[in-house]
């Protein structure tokens, strides 16, 4: 098998407690030496995280923003660097919240190797301790949950999460960036894949491209719908739900979410983003007048249908 130069981009802020971890794992694997590139893009920290970076790793490209990337515009910068100024053959979307198996920089080439193959946008997949697929990506509008579903070492999938994926150059340099404008920091990762799938490139995602995460269940209530998270929050938080849904930084915020309803349209209207809002907002408090059975055995389908462990399930509804 023919070994290819991978440069990996890896999006930090303020979390050095993430990023220090994950970059001594890749330095002992090799993915710091020729023909390989680590290329971290740090968006504004101020936990001291560049400069550790800087003393600690020298080998490492460090690019630095000012707090105004987010997640899809670190990505961005990340792949200019990475066209511009390296040789590498192919780029890795890598985020730093995660553990790495023994064996990950050998299997990162090798899916490197079948994605300069297949011409193919291949995504990876996050685990919990208990083997369960927290992020992969969507085949057929439903989420891959399950090591079971992988009949072979790579499945196709309409859209891939951006917590790891591998992509060669030639791809990175046709399809572009993706969306930062758009979707600044959720969204920019199915976009992207979907753009690619559009262009009739394979999209893929691999069995053993692996990391491990830790999720808990304030991790599964994050990504509920809004209206469950509103009813299983205090009082106290549920107004304050109500104005992190215009904030970036929530995962169902309304700009996401509206953007993803009109993605073929180049502008939105201001007004369909209040609009949405108004909805969301009702929908939270019309809660507080429907039967509690109800709601629980809505959030109890909901979460099966994720394939969600029951013993988180249960921690969730106990909130």
């Amino acid at each position: 098998m023919a070994t290819y130069g991978l440069a990996i981009i890896l999006p930090v802020r303020n979390r050095w407690h993430y990023t220090g971890p994950i970059l001594q794992q890749l330095a002992t694997m090799g993915a710091m030496t020729a023909p390989h590139r680590v290329i971290v893009v740090d968006d504004g920290s101020t936990d001291g995280t560049p400069e550790r970076v800087a003393a600690d790793f020298p080998a490492v490209a460090l690019i630095r923003g000012e707090g105004d990337w987010w997640w899809t515009g670190a990505i961005a910068q990340g792949m200019a660097y990475a066209l511009g100024q390296t040789d590498v053959d192919c780029l890795l979307w890598l985020n730093d919240d995660m553990q790495l198996p023994a064996d990950f920089w050998e299997q990162a080439l090798k899916v490197a190797a079948e994605a300069i193959a297949q011409g193919a946008l291949i995504g990876g997949i996050v685990l919990n301790e208990q083997d369960w697929v927290i992020f992969s990506g969507l085949t057929g509008g439903k989420p891959i949950r399950n090591l079971a579903e992988f009949a072979t070492d790579f499945v196709p999938a309409h859209t891939l999460n951006g917590n790891l994926i591998v992509l060669p150059k030639v791809i990175a340099q046709q399809l572009g960036p993706p969306d930062y404008q758009r979707f600044p920091h959720y969204g920019g990762d199915y976009e992207y894949s979907e753009r690619a799938q559009r262009l009739g490139l394979p999209v893929l995602v691999a069995r053993n491209l692996q990391g491990r995460a830790n999720y808990t269940a304030a991790d599964v209530v994050r990504y509920l719908p809004v209206w469950m998270q509103w009813w299983l929050a205090s009082p106290g938080e549920r107004w304050q739900l109500l104005w992190v849904m215009r904030s970036l930084k929530f995962n169902y915020n309304i700009w996401h979410i509206v953007n993803r309803i009109y993605i073929d349209r180049p502008q939105v209207p201001r007004w369909r983003y209040e609009w949405f809002y108004v909805k969301k907002v009702a929908q939270c408090v019309a809660t507080l007048w429907r039967p509690k059975a109800e709601l629980r055995a809505e959030i109890i389908a909901y979460c099966q249908n994720q394939e969600i462990p029951a013993d988180l399930v249960a921690k969730v509804l106990d909130r």
